[in-house]
C-alpha cells in the first residue's frame, strides 16, 4: 500500500505545474492504510508548515489554502500551501499537502479541484487494491500515468490504447468521446491515423453508441446468467470481424458518460466477469483524465459554442430557476429600452458672462487718490467709483487764472491808450490763456471716475493701489448691468452636431441648485477650445428669466433638448460612438 500511495503522490505532484514540495499524511482507521506519512521529493527536511495544513484539513475536512514567503532561499517570493482532505467510503482517513509557487485565486480552485479529482482515483485505486495482488494495481497506476505523460490529448489516448491493448491481450482497443451528443473515435491502438467514414470505424461508434445509450457495459458475447442489454450493434461489429470478443465501457466524469472505451479479443478468448470489472475500474480512473485533456486542447470557437450550449441548456433546461429569472428580466428591460422613448438631452458646463460690459479706463495719466468701489459691488448711475489726484491740475488752472488776469489787465490798459497793435497781441494771447484754463478745468472734471449706468462692478480694486500711476487708457474698472446675463456653453465636440439656434435647454447653477432656468441658444462659435484633454465649442444661449442671486461668472450645468430618442439608443450612444470610431480606425 504505501507504494501504490508513494506512486500516487508522485504523480499527482508532476500533474501539477509549480510543485515544490509535497507530504501524504493518513490518520488510523478501522478501513484502508494505517498511519504513515509520506514526502515528496524524499529528502523534505522542513516539513512543519504542510503538516500544519495537512492537519487543517484533516480536522475541518475541507480543503485548505494558505499563502506564505519563502523563508528556505529567502527570496520574498510568496509561496501557496494547499491540503485536502482524502476519502474511503466516506470516511476520512488522511490529507495531502502540496507547497507550490504563488497563483491567482482562479488557479487556486483550479488546483483544488485536481487534488480532489486526483482523490477519487486514489480513493478508487485502493477499492481495486482490496481484490487485485498489489503489482497489479502498480500496473495500473502505471496505465493512467501514461495518460499523462504527454502534452498532446491524441498522444496520450493512443499511449493508453496501446497500453490496454497489450495488458488485456487485445486484438485492438477503441477510445471514443461524445461531441455534441455524437461519439467520435479518437484513438486506435497501433493506429495512428483515423478514418471517421470507414465502415470500421463506423461500426466502432455505433457500438459505443450502444452502450452509452443504456449507460451500461455491454460484454458481447454475454454471459449466460448477466442482466439482459441491447447487443445489436456489438453483434454487427463482431460478425464484421470475423466473430470478435467485445467489451464495451462508459466512462464517466462527473458522474455523466463522457465517451466509451471498447476492447476487442479473440472469439475464443472472451472477456471473464473479473476482467471486465478491471476494466470498469480502469474507465473510471481514465474517463476524467483523458475528457479533461481533451477539453483543454480544444479551439477557442470550440470551447465558446460549448459554452454557449451549455448555457442554454442551463436556460431552457430544467432547474436554474435564478439564472431563468434574471434572463427573462434581463430581456423584458432590454425590450422595454427598445420601445420606450424620451427626451434626448446632452449635458455641458456653463458659464454666466454679462451680455454688456462698460469698461472705464484712466482719462490722462495721474495716481490714484480715493477709490470708491470694488468688484462685486452694485453700483448706480453717476456714483463715484475713483478719484485721481488733482493737485498738479490745480496749480495748473491757477496759473492760468493768473496769467489771464495780468493780460486781462494789460489789454485793458492798451485798449486805453489806442494801441491797437498792441490790443490785437493781448487778445490773442488772452484767448490762449482762456483756452488753456479750459482744457485744464476739463482734466479736473475727468478726475473723477463714476458709473455709466446701474449694475455690478465685475472688475477692478483700486483700494490696494492708492498713489500708483496709471497712463491714459489703463482699464481700472468693468461695469456690467444686473439682469442682462449672457450663458456660455462648452459643448464638446462629439455633441456640436446635433445643437443648432433656437433649441430649447434648462440651466442650474452651483450658487442657486434649488432653481431651474429655462434657456434658448441663441449662436454658435465655429471655433473649438481645448480644455481638460478635450476639445469644446463655445455656444451662447440667452436666458428666459433672471434672478437676483445671479452673478457673473457663476458655474453651472445645461442639458440641451435635441429630441425625443429611443432609451436604448440614448444610454449605447458613448460607447457606440466610440466603438464606430475604434472600427474607422483599425479597420482598413
Amino acid at each position: 500500500m504505501e507504494k501504490v500511495l508513494q506512486t500516487w503522490l508522485f504523480h499527482q505532484c508532476r500533474k501539477m505545474s509549480g510543485s515544490i514540495h509535497a507530504m501524504l499524511l493518513t490518520n488510523p482507521s478501522d478501513e484502508g492504510p494505517d498511519k504513515r506519512v509520506l514526502f515528496w521529493p524524499d529528502n523534505l527536511r522542513d516539513h512543519t508548515r504542510l503538516s500544519r495544513v495537512a492537519r487543517t484539513a484533516l480536522r475541518t475536512g475541507q480543503p485548505v489554502i494558505k499563502s506564505h514567503d519563502n523563508e528556505m532561499e529567502k527570496t520574498g517570493e510568496p509561496l501557496d500551501a494547499l491540503a485536502c482532505p482524502l476519502f474511503l467510503k466516506g470516511r476520512l482517513f488522511g490529507a495531502v499537502a502540496v507547497e507550490m509557487t504563488n497563483r491567482s485565486k482562479p488557479m487556486q480552485e483550479t488546483t483544488v479541484c485536481q487534488l480532489k479529482a486526483g482523490a477519487e482515483w486514489l480513493e478508487a485505486m485502493i477499492l481495486l487494491h482490496g481484490s487485485t495482488a498489489k503489482d497489479q494495481l502498480v500496473n495500473l497506476v502505471d496505465l493512467v500515468a501514461s495518460g499523462l505523460e504527454h502534452d498532446r490529448f491524441r498522444l496520450a489516448a493512443s499511449e493508453v490504447t496501446n497500453e490496454l491493448a497489450q495488458r488485456f491481450s487485445c486484438r485492438r482497443v477503441s477510445i471514443g468521446f461524445l461531441r455534441y451528443n455524437i461519439v467520435r473515435v479518437e484513438a486506435l491502438s497501433h493506429c495512428s491515423r483515423i478514418d471517421q467514414h470507414s465502415s470500421l470505424v463506423r461500426a466502432i461508434r455505433d457500438a459505443m453508441s450502444e452502450a452509452l445509450d443504456q449507460c451500461a457495459t455491454v460484454v458481447y458475447p454475454p454471459e449466460p446468467n448477466a442482466p439482459p442489454v441491447a447487443t445489436r450493434f456489438h453483434a454487427q461489429l463482431a460478425k464484421e470481424q470475423h466473430g470478435t470478443a467485445i467489451c464495451t465501457l462508459p466512462l464517466i466524469r462527473n458522474n455523466k458518460a463522457v465517451g466509451a472505451l471498447l476492447l476487442e479479443r479473440a472469439g475464443e478468448n472472451p472477456f471473464p466477469p473479473e476482467t471486465v470489472v478491471q476494466c470498469e475500474q480502469i474507465g473510471l480512473l481514465l474517463g476524467p483524465v483523458l475528457e479533461t485533456r481533451r477539453r483543454d486542447e480544444r479551439p477557442l470557437h470550440s470551447k465558446i459554442l460549448e459554452s454557449l450550449r451549455t448555457g442554454l441548456v442551463k436556460l431552457f433546461g430544467p432547474r436554474h430557476l435564478t439564472l431563468k429569472a434574471a434572463v427573462s428580466l434581463g430581456a423584458i428591460l432590454l425590450a422595454w429600452l427598445s420601445l420606450a422613448t424620451a427626451m434626448f438631452r446632452i449635458s455641458c458646463d456653463s458659464v454666466l458672462e454679462p451680455g454688456v460690459c462698460q469698461v472705464i479706463v484712466a482719462p490722462q495719466q495721474g495716481y490714484i487718490a480715493k477709490a470708491h468701489a470694488r468688484a462685486g459691488d452694485l453700483v448706480q448711475a453717476g456714483d463715484l467709483l475713483a478719484t485721481l489726484d488733482d493737485q498738479d491740475l490745480r496749480l495748473e488752472q491757477r496759473k492760468w487764472q493768473s496769467k489771464r488776469a495780468r493780460l486781462l489787465k494789460e489789454y485793458r490798459k492798451a485798449l486805453a491808450g489806442f494801441n491797437r497793435a498792441e490790443v490785437a497781441i493781448l487778445k490773442a494771447k488772452r484767448a490762449q490763456a482762456e483756452a488753456q484754463l479750459a482744457l485744464t478745468e476739463k482734466q479736473l472734471a475727468r478726475t473723477t471716475l463714476v458709473a455709466p449706468f446701474s449694475g455690478l462692478v465685475v472688475k477692478g480694486d483700486l483700494s490696494q493701489a492708492l498713489g500708483s500711476p496709471v497712463t491714459r487708457g489703463e482699464v481700472l474698472y468693468e461695469v456690467a448691468p444686473t439682469g442682462q446675463y449672457l450663458v456660455v456653453l462648452k459643448v464638446e465636440d462629439r455633441d456640436i452636431g446635433l445643437v443648432s439656434p433656437g433649441q430649447k435647454g434648462k440651466l442650474k447653477l452651483s450658487g442657486i441648485p434649488d432653481q431651474t432656468i429655462s434657456i434658448t441658444i441663441d449662436r454658435l462659435t465655429p471655433v473649438s477650445t481645448p480644455g481638460e484633454g478635450r476639445n469644446y465649442f463655445r455656444v451662447e444661449a440667452v436666458m428666459e428669466k433672471h434672478s437676483d442671486l445671479m452673478r457673473p461668472g457663476m458655474e453651472g450645468i445645461s442639458k440641451i433638448e435635441i429630441g425625443r430618442e429611443k432609451l436604448l439608443r440614448i444610454w449605447t450612444r458613448p460607447w457606440s460612438e466610440r466603438l464606430r470610431i475604434l472600427a474607422w480606425k483599425l479597420l482598413p
